[in-house]
This record gives C-alpha cells, structure tokens and sequence, in this order.
C-alpha cells in the first residue's frame, strides 16, 4: 500500500470537509453544502462517503478526491497537501519517519530488550513451565518462537535486576509498566511468573506486554498499564502480522484473545486479529477499516462472553446508525457498519482457539457463514433481553430500534417486521412508536427535558397477540378461506385461547359446532375473532395477508427454536461436554428455513 492510499484509507473525506465547510450537513447518504469554492445561495455542494469523493454540481463543476479538496482549499500544491494530510492521518513521511527514528521513544528499546529477556526464560530450564503450558494448549514450539511467547521469573524484582544491568533506568522501566512500585515502595515485576505475549503496533514494534497466569494468580491475564506507546484500545494483536492477509482478502477476522489468534495463525487463517478482550473500538475500526471489506466478529461462546458481546454489538450498532454529525463516526463510517460487520456463531466450542484445533473446516464454515449485524442482534436479542413485559418490550423497542435506523432503505421494512413479530406488535404500532422515538430524541438533543424514549403504553395489551389471531380470524370470517385453517401450524401458536380454536376448527365442522365444543372462555374468545376489525379486501389480499401471518409465525417459533438451541450450545460449551445428538443437523436446518422465509419475505408484494 503506497503512503497516499495510506492516508487516504485513515482519513473520511467527510471528517476532512467539514473543518473548511462549517455548514455541511448529511443529506441521505451524502452531504451537502454551500459551495466553498464560488458564491451561491442554493447549496450545490456534495460529499460522497460511499465513493470518498465530492464535486460542486454549480458554477465550479469541479470535484476530486481529499487531495483535491485540500489543494483547491488551501490553493496549495501536491506535495503540501500530502504533507498537511498525512499529519492528520497520522502517517509519517519518508523524511518524517528518518526524524522520528532519532527522535525513537525510549520505551521501545526497554521493551525491545525485556523481550529478549523473556524469551531467554521461556527457553531455560526455569522456563519449562510456560512451555508446559503452551505445549497443552497445542502452540507449537515454531508459533511460540514466531509470535515471540516469553516467561516472566517468579523473582519479584528479577526482570528489573537485569534491565538496570543493561543500562535502563529504574525509572525508564517504570514508565514503561514492565514494573510497578505501589505507593513509591519496592519495585516489583509486573508479570513475574507468568507467560508473556509482546503486543506489537502495525509497525511491528513491541509497544507492551500481555501475561498469563500459570496458577490460579488473577486476574488471569494482565496487560502492561497505557504509555506513550501503548493504549490498548488504539492496537489489535497480531494486526502487525495480518494486516496485508486482510488487505489481499478484503476480510478481517476479530477474535478476543492472544491464544485464539495463534491458533488461527497456525492454521493458515492469517487475516485474524484480537481486539484483547475490549470491545471494538473506533481506533481499532480504524485499523480496519481501510483495508476490509468484512469484518467478522468470532467472539467466546460461553454465556457470560455471549452476553458481554450483545451488549457491545448494541453500542456499535447504535453508534453506527447515529452518523448524523459529519465531525463524528469517521471509522464507523468508512468501515458501514451494517454493511461490513458480520458474527460468526461458534456452536459447540467454548471459544475460536477450541473450534479451530479441534476442526479447522468448521472455523472456516462459521467465518464464511457469520450473519450480518443487523440478524445477529435480533436472533439473539430474546435471550438477552426481557420481553415479558409491556415495559421490557418498550425497553427492547428502544435498544433495537439501532437495527432498523442502520440498515439500507430496502431492507428497513423487511426488519421492522421481523422485530415487531419478536415483540408482538403490529408492525404499524411499532413504526410509529419508533418514529416518535427518533423524533423526541431529536428534540432532546436541543432540549434535553424533553426525553425520547418508545413508551410501554405501546406494548400493552389486556389479551390477544395479533400475529396468532388474525389469520384465524381471515378463515372464520371468508368462506373463499376456510380450507386454508389447514395451512396452520398448532406448533407456532402459543396463546391458550388461540390454541383451542385452532384446534377444534381443524377437527371440522360449522363455526356453531366449533363453539360448542369450546368451553366459555375459549366460546368468548371465538366470538372476539369474528367480530375482529379487519380491513376491506379481495380474495388475493386476503389470501396475501394470510401467507405473510403464516410467514411471521413459522419464524417466530424457528427464533425461539434457535434461542433454544443456543442455551445449550453454551450451556454444554461451558461444562466441557458434547451437544445433543443431533442438534447441529437440527440448528443448520433451521438457519437454512429462517433463510428460506427471509427470502420469501423480501420477494412478497
């Protein structure tokens, strides 16, 4: 990658446009202003984020590339430009990068000879504890010395002995987190007596450490504290090594520890990197973003981690459908995090390094099978959310409604219904509630009293659930619809009242001899469907209606089958046990039927 693609694939053209035009506001996708290159009134002035580029459609008629825009803006040449761009990119120029290695940051040479220190242990006789354990975790002895695994003595101060006697400072070794002196007393090894993980920046320098415990020491894993050079949520593992992988193949793959990525590495899946058990952040997006196309996210499988990773996901998809500020969201916004960012389910490994050694063509089947953003949340959203209640569907309302704002025009319907069909709304209800969300939020943000929030009263209903009844109500009503109560399935309903009719309409017979095999409530209930309020329509629409009720329901149920399945994938994951027999022939089908009527869903009138 040359140094102009470079910059230009750390800069938004957006973020860049907006210091020279105050007045840039986003128009859809794009954004617009008045021009800053000629007077007028009527803004003619665009940006496309999609392309990187902007072009005047007024008098100028002119239009480029960030290069451009900053030569026109500042009337400077080329070589300025580049050199005021990679400034904010935070690129270093050939010339630059002579000046900085003079001016190198010290903790980069400590670091560089602590690792040399480490990996002296790690080879020894006092380290053959650590090679013990990377050995029973399957790291070859090649991995081990290609990813630079070390050992930390157990001598409180013995790292720090050593470094002193090399001619680095006490307080250079400080600084640079190898050690530590709680309360200015007696200095102590960070990592003493554990296996130790150098983390290196893009360049490839040894920016910090990562160690893991070898006993039952805690936390378990315990990184070096942010220095000059190091700040974890500005670095991923092992980005140094994959970063052109991931460029070739325009796919990263995100993992949460050091031994997964080593793992994948092994195993020839060189675009893999950790986010060292964060949450992504915009940084480490920006890493990214520049160079792939997909980013897939291959995260632990175990409850507590499946539940930390929703929650992330939820802030990423909210903070990627939130783009309404041009100073804001530049990594978000090149990585379009709807349409980039995919989850790869483990079923049945308790986390990436497990699948991977255990069956690599399953590690490779789940990364080219992970589902987008916008599907995993609202397939898992029912495990991790209460929708029990008035309130807790309102709540969950709220949380998702990120899903919807996020994805394309053409596909926002299509989720809006699958979320109203999770919460047993009308899709209308549901619509507008959101849209008078979206617009109390917008009226929070200039005046915060004012709140915006999708309201419980929504979500409340005394009886009924509209999804089950309607269709019963389309056969009891229309003659031309009484052979299609065949058509209904006993095992997508899940209401008493609904169940009962359903049941003995099925078994035949006139309405009268229906209700009289019901009993009083079910007989009340019956009379309700009759007298539903139903809109006026002809046979097609009629029948129209039905298959999209049919649709929903048959969904439904598959969303809870999965759910189910889930919580014993973890749940086995967990105690180290196989699954059910069967149960991924059974989770493959139904991921395969969800497709099916996702598809069907899309291609209805």
């Amino acid at each position: 990658m040359s140094t102009v693609d470079d910059i230009k694939a750390r800069l938004d053209i957006v973020e860049v446009v907006a210091k020279y035009v105050p007045d840039l506001r986003q128009t859809g996708r794009n954004f617009s202003a008045r021009c800053p290159f000629h007077q007028e009134r009527t803004p003619s002035f665009r940006v496309f984020p999609d392309r990187q580029s902007w072009r005047c459609f007024g008098a100028c008629g002119v239009g480029g590339d960030v290069f451009g825009f900053v030569m026109k803006a500042e009337g400077i040449d080329f070589g300025a430009a580049l050199r005021r761009l990679a400034e904010m990119a935070g690129v270093d120029l050939p010339e630059r990068r002579a000046a900085a290695e003079r001016q190198r940051n010290p903790i980069f040479d400590v670091n560089t000879a602590a690792q040399r220190l480490f990996r002296e242990a790690f080879e020894a006789d006092r380290g053959s504890v650590a090679r013990a354990y990377a050995r029973r975790r399957g790291i070859s002895d090649e991995a081990a010395a290609a990813f630079g695994l070390g050992y930390s003595g157990a001598g409180e101060d013995d790292l720090l002995r050593r470094l002193e006697a090399m001619g680095y400072t006490r307080e250079l070794t400080l600084g640079a987190g190898l050690a530590t002196a709680p309360d200015g007393g007696s200095a102590r090894d960070l990592l003493r007596g554990r296996l130790v993980f150098p983390i290196r920046n893009e360049a490839g320098e040894i920016a910090g450490f990562a160690g893991r415990a070898l006993d039952d020491a805690q936390p378990k894993y315990l990184n070096t504290p942010q220095t000059a050079v190091f700040d974890k949520g500005r670095t991923l593992y092992a980005f140094d090594r994959a970063k052109d992988v991931i460029a070739a193949e325009r796919r990263a793959v995100v993992v949460e520890g050091y031994m997964d990525v080593i793992a994948a590495h092994e195993h020839g899946f060189r675009n893999v990197v950790a986010s060292m058990g964060t949450a992504l952040t915009d940084a480490q997006i920006g890493l990214l973003a520049g160079r792939a196309g997909t980013i897939v996210l291959a995260l632990d499988a175990d409850p507590a981690g499946q539940a930390s990773m929703f929650r992330a996901l939820l802030d990423l998809a909210r903070r990627g459908a939130a783009l309404d500020s041009p100073r804001q969201g530049a990594a978000l916004r090149r990585a379009k995090v709807f349409d980039a960012f995919r989850v790869a389910a483990l079923e049945g490994a308790k986390d990436p390094d497990d699948l991977i050694r255990s069956d690599p063509g399953r590690w490779r089947q789940a990364v080219e099978e992970a589902v987008p953003l916008a599907d995993f949340l609202l397939d898992a959203a029912p495990r991790h959310l209460d929708l029990s209640t008035p309130a807790g569907k309102a709540a969950a309302a709220e949380s998702l409604r990120s899903v919807v704002a996020g994805v394309g025009w053409d596909e926002r319907d299509g989720y809006l219904q699958r979320l109203a069909a999770m919460l047993e709304v009308e899709p209308a209800t549901l619509r507008a509630a959101l849209a008078r969300s979206e617009s109390q939020a917008g009226a929070a943000a200039r005046a915060p009293q004012a709140g915006g929030r999708v309201s419980a009263a929504d979500f409340r209903r005394v009886n009924g659930d509209p999804l089950e009844e309607r269709p019963l109500a389309l056969v009891l009503r229309f003659a031309d619809m009484s052979e299609r109560v065949s058509d209904l399935s006993v095992g997508h309903y899940r209401r008493a009242e609904n169940l009962a009719v359903l049941s003995e309409m099925q078994a035949g017979g006139t309405i009268e001899e229906v209700r009289a095999r019901l009993d009083g409530q079910s007989a009340e209930h019956l009379d309700r469907l009759l007298e539903m309020d139903l809109p006026p329509m002809d046979f097609k629409q009629r029948s129209a209606d039905f298959d999209v009720c049919t649709r929903r329901l048959e969904e439904r149920a598959l969303r809870r089958q999965k759910a189910d399945e889930q919580l014993v994938f973890a749940e086995t994951a967990a105690a180290g046990t196989p699954a059910p027999p069967g149960i991924e022939e059974q989770a493959l089908a139904v991921n395969e039927r969800l497709r099916q009527l996702f598809a069907a869903g899309s291609k209805a009138p």
